[in-house]
């Protein structure tokens, strides 16, 4: 399973929803849905805003859990 790393990243980064979505443009409905892990099929559009607001790579956003 990959995991949405996003909650984390808002903490880590002291931002908020809706600084995310005045810089990228992403919808405030899309990233709550991402921080309540209730969307998980994610386009890379949005993966690649995300990286760009956090100036980060892949890994700092997703995380790969084995399903046991």
């Amino acid at each position: 399973m990959i995991k949405i790393k996003l909650r984390q990243l808002i903490w880590d980064n002291d931002t908020t929803a809706t600084d995310i979505h005045k810089a990228t443009g992403i919808s405030q409905s899309i990233l709550s849905d991402i921080v309540r892990g209730k969307r998980t099929n994610v386009g890379l559009d949005i993966i690649n805003k995300l990286c760009l607001y956090f100036k980060c790579g892949l890994n700092d956003i997703l995380e790969f859990v084995p399903e046991k």
